[in-house]
């Protein structure tokens, strides 16, 4: 019963954690292909053929979409909509956590593990993006814990055919890797127990299974498009991103360790000495289930780093089995004086960073700020927060060490979802921007949008509400002086030449501050707010465009910017 409440209020903690900052946030250049792609499904009836700026587009399987395009379908075209699936994906991976944390050591570990897991910086920052990953974990862990109850003596005997039909769910989210990952904990299984799980007819169930779940869609699409969708997917998508340089973006064999060191905080600095405890440990039963749960994302690593296109949220199917280890170390492990040590010297760490960041915050302007309250309770949070670390390193116990970890994170991050993310939202001019352009394309229809920088990224906005595509060109003078209508986005400077084309019209200026700011290395390297302008080599008719020119306009000449005798204020 403990252990229910537990998991409840587990859950009911992490959704609100997840929830606040569900439509929030810059769209990141993952998700757009998943949203643009979902939203054409719901909009086109065409639940077969992805598209991507109304082109096919083959890159991923199709579950992610479907559900994306479901809950779209239930709620609405928005990105709120279609990030549910991420979030609700992610509460299940904690929920399946905590199972497999039953199958492989006891309760208390369990429940443990999926507490290190909800609070860990990279779960709860993809929790809320709207790709396949968080899906692909999730699929995954379930069919870890399957495997290990499929081997378990008198296993009922649906375990098999439902670990094949997780494992084509997974196969139709993100491919190939997605047998791969809990592949790899099978066949260590397999290893250990020598043996195959449940009986031939169960075998044949799951083989079954599996092959229409993971293949029935990519039947229908070689049906209506023949094989070369085929060959993209699992030449181009997979091959190709392993071994060849069309998505080697530079990044060095090691990249995954100091990756999971920053995005595994604050838990990541305790692994290392957690695994020397638990394979060493003198229980036999738990060190061979930590064996098994530190080999399996070891093993996976593996190819994951020799593959040219490294990314770190190509990590997130393994941070549950890292969660768990982690979990039993807390939990159930007798500390040694090295343990202490090293529990205090993590702990003296982060509490001097929390004291750094109480001291010394981001210089962020106060437009982008939510109320004075709000910036209050964070900096208490982060104050009290250090200080609730100095006293546990003073006596560190696991239980205490975990239950700081978790509450600082958990009250630090609700703060700033709730309050802080929506605040630079509203103060962004993402949604000005695309009602902007919106209107504009009511007006002129045929208009296209062209930038050389987006550094609010308002192009991903644009796509998904507005349905139009925009154009990277850098040689924006050469749009702006053709005969085809076109929106630009404009650095004051490029603004400034144009003036000189009898056609200019300037829409709007807009105030920003770069989509990065929301990364710790972009808060600490901001300079202030910039602008960017929208402009337009076409007139229009538009009387809302007209009264926002006269007031543009006024703007613009206190700023100090002299017309040209063709730039009318009512023009």
């Amino acid at each position: 019963m403990r252990f229910r409440i537990g998991l409840a209020l587990l859950g009911a903690g992490l959704l609100a954690l997840l929830l606040p900052h569900l439509g929030m946030g810059p769209l990141t250049r993952a998700e757009i292909y998943f949203l643009d792609a979902a939203r054409g499904m719901v909009e086109s009836g065409d639940w077969v053929v992805p598209r991507y700026e109304g082109q096919p587009f083959f890159d991923k399987p199709i579950l992610s979409y479907w559900l994306m395009a479901a809950a779209m379908e239930a709620l609405g075209t928005t990105a709120g909509a279609a990030r549910l699936v991420p979030v609700v994906s992610a509460l299940g991976l904690v929920l399946a956590t905590a199972w497999l944390g039953t199958l492989v050591f006891e309760r208390r570990s369990a429940l443990a593990g999926a507490l290190v897991l909800a609070t860990t910086l990279a779960f709860l920052s993809f929790a809320r993006v709207a790709m396949s990953d968080m899906l692909l974990a999730l699929l995954s862990t379930l069919a870890v814990a399957l495997a290990v109850l499929a081997w378990r003596p008198g296993a009922p005997f649906w375990v098999v055919p439902l670990l094949g039909a997780v494992a084509g769910l997974g196969f139709a989210t993100k491919g190939p890797i997605a047998v791969l990952v809990p592949g790899v904990a099978v066949l260590l299984l397999l290893a250990e127990r020598r043996r195959l799980p449940g009986t031939p007819a169960s075998l044949a169930l799951g083989t079954l299974a599996f092959l229409v779940l993971a293949l029935g869609w990519f039947v229908l699409v070689y049906q209506r498009l023949g094989a070369e969708p085929l060959a993209y997917f699992f030449l181009r998508e997979n091959l190709q991103r392993f071994a060849a340089e069309t998505y080697d973006i530079g990044r060095p064999l090691w990249f995954y360790l100091p990756a999971y060191l920053a995005e595994g905080l604050p838990w990541s600095p305790l692994l290392p000495l957690a695994l020397a405890r638990l394979l060493g440990g003198r229980d036999p039963e738990a060190a061979t289930s930590a064996r098994l749960l530190a080999l399996w994302p070891l093993v996976v690593l593996v190819p994951l780093s020799l593959s040219r296109g490294k990314i770190d949220y190509y990590l997130l199917p393994l941070y549950p089995a890292v969660s768990l280890l982690l979990g039993r170390y807390l939990a159930a492990t007798p500390w040694s004086g090295l343990d202490r040590w090293w529990a205090r010297v993590v702990l003296l760490a982060e509490a001097g960073a929390l004291g750094f960041l109480a001291l010394r915050p981001p210089q962020v302007p106060a437009e982008w700020l939510p109320a004075a309250f709000a910036r209050g309770w964070l900096l208490a949070v982060l104050a009290v927060g250090a200080l609730v670390l100095l006293a546990v390193a003073a006596a560190p116990l696991p239980r205490r060490v975990l239950a700081a970890l978790a509450g600082i994170v958990a009250a630090a991050w609700f703060l700033a979802v709730a309050f802080f993310l929506p605040a630079f939202a509203r103060s962004q001019p993402n949604r000005a921007m695309v009602e902007d352009v919106a209107r504009e394309r009511q007006h002129r229809p045929d208009l296209r949008l062209a930038y050389c920088s987006d550094p609010t990224r308002v192009r991903r906005d644009v796509l998904f509400e507005v349905r139009l595509a925009a154009t990277a060109e850098c040689e924006l003078w050469s749009l702006a002086g053709s005969r085809a209508p076109y929106l630009l986005l404009a650095t004051p400077a490029e603004d400034a030449s144009f003036r000189v084309d009898p056609r200019y019209r300037h829409v709007a200026t807009y105030q920003y501050l770069p989509a990065d700011a929301l990364t710790l290395g972009g808060l600490f390297s901001l300079r202030g707010p910039a602008l960017i302008m929208l402009v337009a080599n076409y007139p229009t008719r538009d009387p809302v465009a007209r009264v926002k020119r006269n007031r543009e306009y006024r703007k613009l000449r206190d700023r100090g910017w002299e017309p040209l005798p063709h730039d009318s204020p009512t023009r």
